[in-house]
């Protein structure tokens, strides 16, 4: 039996719907107040997502 692995889901901040993480940007916060695009998903800081739509 093979298990099925879970797809983090993530909600848009500018049209509030739930995606699948792989499919948004992330924007974070480091530390120091700067911003910047995550392409990742793994730089530190707090982050939020946005989607591709206009």
């Amino acid at each position: 039996m093979m298990k099925i692995k879970k797809i983090p889901q993530r909600m848009c901040l500018g049209c509030q719907e739930s995606r699948p993480k792989k499919e948004m940007v992330r924007i974070v916060r480091s530390p120091e107040g700067e911003f910047s695009v995550d392409f990742t998903g793994k730089k530190p800081g707090r982050g939020a997502y946005i989607c591709y739509k206009r």
